[in-house]
């Protein structure tokens, strides 16, 4: 976490310039910023959906309402977050359908579950199962904060934003989703 200074900041500042140029027109600057948050975005997207399509739908969904939407851009909170937030939105939104368009099928067409591979037996994908399960059991908010912290990168300030919670929230629901997984995954690396 910065405090104003080092990476984060200079990358905050030239996040701000390109967003900047983006509010003015400049496709190019579009492109860059593209460039620079194409594959984290993805990746958050991702962790919502478990689909590949589905998540670069969204991530291109979330650059076509930056652009729409670039005239009523301000330069409040880093650009990151501004982004993340816009992703997370798209995919509380899709997931949302999902739910409604879930409701309205039978239980008899429910996709099954897989097997689990042959491999999931090795203890290098044992842990990794474990670890997997855990974070899937976590309840929702926690398991969206370790995501956008650990897996993302974004600071706790940052996450806060996303989420439109307090930075002490996200500090609490990273604390606590720590130790479930230290609980869960704990017994399975002693054994290993």
């Amino acid at each position: 976490m910065s405090a104003g200074n080092g990476p984060e900041s200079t990358g905050n500042a030239s996040d701000r310039l390109l967003m900047a140029q983006v509010r003015d027109g400049d496709p190019e600057a579009l492109d860059r910023l593209i460039q620079r948050y194409w594959s984290p975005l993805l990746q958050f997207a991702y962790g919502f959906t478990s689909s590949q399509d589905e998540a670069e739908d969204i991530v291109q969904e979330t650059f076509v309402r930056i652009w729409k939407s670039r005239s009523t851009w301000r330069s409040t909170g880093t650009v990151r977050s501004y982004l993340f937030t816009i992703s997370r939105n798209l995919c509380l939104h899709r997931e949302e359908r999902r739910q409604v368009r879930d409701g309205w099928r039978d239980r008899e067409h429910l996709r099954p579950r897989r097997a689990p591979s042959p491999l999931a037996h090795l203890e290098a994908n044992e842990v990794l199962a474990a670890l997997n399960q855990a974070l899937e059991a976590l309840p929702p908010r926690r398991r969206e904060v370790f995501r956008l912290v650990c897996l993302q990168g974004l600071s706790y300030r940052e996450a806060a934003q996303v989420m439109e919670v307090a930075v002490p929230t996200v500090a609490n629901q990273m604390s606590a989703a720590l130790a479930s997984l230290r609980e869960a995954v704990g017994p399975i690396t002693e054994s290993v």
